[in-house]
């Protein structure tokens, strides 16, 4: 156009001008379009937060005190779209000093129970009681922080040792620190800390390692000072050896008998030495008791067995 004398140069450098001022407004309000959506999903689900009723608190609540004993009449729970019931008929009772386990195939109920025993789900039918008291009686809130809890998902802050363990416990002394930490063997991590609890970790600190990860969060649930642990799938994460020494970390805590301990798990190993095992199968309890008993009886629980150690390991079966 320019050669053609149809347009002079002057022009065509403010059609350029032009161009830019705007097809760049243009292309900033595709990204506005794009950030506006973003905003939309995250508002609807916090108005889906806010629509969702309150949990429910009795008017006037039993005094709970200290968790002694847990208990389950016949506990039934579906979830809503589901077609059969998630549990069935589950009842249990384990008291302060004793240590029981749930194991089972994916899928058998196992983490639908813990979520009934600490309130998240409430029974459809059957009752959960709590030092004899049902679980409508009582208020969640205080039965909660007697709670410690060790998942296979250990979340650890960015920040020093100390901030991270006195998370769940502000008021916790050095001393009280420290005390944990012994428990939950963690004296290496501390050997390898230049500035002791005070040392970061995470980015730009000490690394830690998977099983490291999981004696601090051994650890912080102890400075809870809890009256109940429960270990869901502790070691699931971790490779044989690691889950060895957690294992073996686990059995001195329970060993002490100070708390109830449940601890649910896929890997049957870490749960050989509880007192009492619950098989679960298809939501239902198939078989109960402890490891050689189970052993003995040659069913669910024998070939879950077998499998998983059986063929690296001669399993001795009382006769």
């Amino acid at each position: 156009f320019v050669y053609k004398d149809q347009i002079t140069v002057g022009q065509l450098m403010m059609m350029q001008f032009y161009s830019f001022f705007i097809f760049g407004p243009l292309q900033e309000l595709g990204n506005i379009i794009l950030s506006y959506r973003e905003a939309e999903a995250s508002l609807n689900n916090l108005q889906e937060l806010f629509r969702r009723k309150p949990e429910f608190q009795p008017a006037n609540p039993e005094k709970l005190n200290a968790i002694m004993s847990l208990r389950f009449e016949n506990v039934h729970f579906q979830h809503q779209s589901a077609v059969r019931p998630a549990l069935e008929g589950i009842s249990f009772e384990v008291k302060r000093g004793e240590t029981i386990a749930f194991v089972g195939p994916s899928g058998a109920g196992k983490t639908t129970l813990v979520k009934l025993l600490v309130g998240l789900y409430r029974p459809s039918e059957g009752q959960i009681f709590y030092n004899d008291f049902r679980g409508d009686r009582i208020d969640f809130d205080e039965f909660r922080h007697q709670i410690g809890f060790v998942t296979q998902d250990t979340q650890l802050f960015s920040g020093t040792i100390r901030e991270n363990l006195l998370f769940v416990n502000p008021g916790a002394t050095d001393e009280q620190i420290m005390d944990v930490l012994q428990k939950a063997a963690g004296q290496n991590i501390l050997a390898r800390a230049d500035n002791g609890l005070d040392t970061v970790i995470g980015e730009g600190g000490l690394k830690l390692s998977g099983g490291e990860r999981q004696r601090l969060s051994i650890a912080r649930a102890l400075l809870r000072q809890p009256h109940l642990i429960i270990f869901d799938e502790a070691t699931s994460a971790l490779d044989s050896i690691t889950e060895e020494e957690i294992s073996n970390t686990i059995r001195r805590i329970t060993a002490e008998r100070q708390h109830i301990t449940i601890m649910i798990a896929h890997r049957l190993s870490t749960i050989m030495h509880a007192d009492r095992i619950f098989v679960l199968e298809k939501g239902k309890i198939a078989e109960t008791g402890d490891h050689t008993a189970l052993l003995t009886m040659k069913g669910l629980y024998y070939a879950m067995w077998r499998q998983q150690i059986g063929e690296r390991k001669e399993v001795p079966i009382p006769v």
